[in-house]
């Protein structure tokens, strides 16, 4: 069961707020995603695989937030598990594209308590071979309605994906702006626990929910990011 917050008020009292660390463009194919962003100006890092997941990913790391770019490599792993089965079914239904968001918490044991979901152990094997440890809240939820983030932590700062010293030749440094359909505002400030994250803004859909605009920091402005071709 998830439980409405009704703790909005005590939390910007406190001072404590959520904070927005990654958006996940789905894709279908990692190398000609990687091409094709940096050709764009991204400096693009290879994120690994996802072990017993058959995913795997790039990161475009911007210090304080960090795009990925998820694709699935293998079919037949990812429909045999719990994690990767709501990946494929996203990207079979609606395709590549701005697919989901998540924040990250002050205090990732009280969110999972306030929204009633349980804390869950995820990993990524990198490259070079370390491997990314972190926890997180609501990311099977969030597949399935993507108006709702994930919340995520990561137990070495050292590994935190978008806490990487890189320069993208376009200039781009951070998220300016994430608009994200929401089809109930309530639900979702209830979700969020009553404060809209900094950078994120909540909009009204019809039709299609979830993150539906992202726009990146350059020196020149705000500049939409563009997913045609990925």
């Amino acid at each position: 069961m998830i439980h409405p917050s009704a703790t909005g008020t005590n939390r910007e009292n406190q001072g404590m707020r959520d904070r927005l660390v990654q958006v996940i463009v789905l894709v279908e194919d990692l190398d000609t995603v990687q091409k094709v962003l940096e050709g764009r100006g991204f400096t693009v890092a290879q994120g690994g695989r996802h072990p017993g997941r058959g995913t795997a990913n790039l990161i475009v790391a911007f210090g304080q937030q960090y795009l990925e770019l998820l694709a699935i490599v293998d079919e037949g792993e990812a429909m045999a598990s719990p994690q990767g089965r709501p990946v494929l079914d996203a990207l079979s239904t609606r395709g590549p594209g701005l697919a989901r968001w998540s924040v990250e918490p002050d205090d990732l044991q009280a969110t999972a308590e306030r929204v009633g979901l349980p804390i869950e152990h995820r990993e990524r094997v990198l490259p070079r071979g370390p491997t990314v440890r972190w926890r997180a809240v609501g990311v099977d939820l969030t597949w399935r309605e993507p108006w709702r983030c994930a919340f995520m932590t990561w137990d070495d700062p050292r590994l935190h994906p978008a806490r990487t010293d890189v320069v993208h030749p376009n200039g781009a440094r951070g998220f300016a702006r994430l608009d994200v359909a929401a089809p109930d505002r309530s639900a979702a400030l209830d979700w969020l626990g009553g404060t809209v994250p900094d950078r994120v803004q909540l909009t009204a859909t019809a039709n299609v929910p979830g993150p539906a605009t992202l726009l990146v920091d350059t020196p020149t402005g705000a500049v939409p990011f563009d997913t045609t071709g990925l």
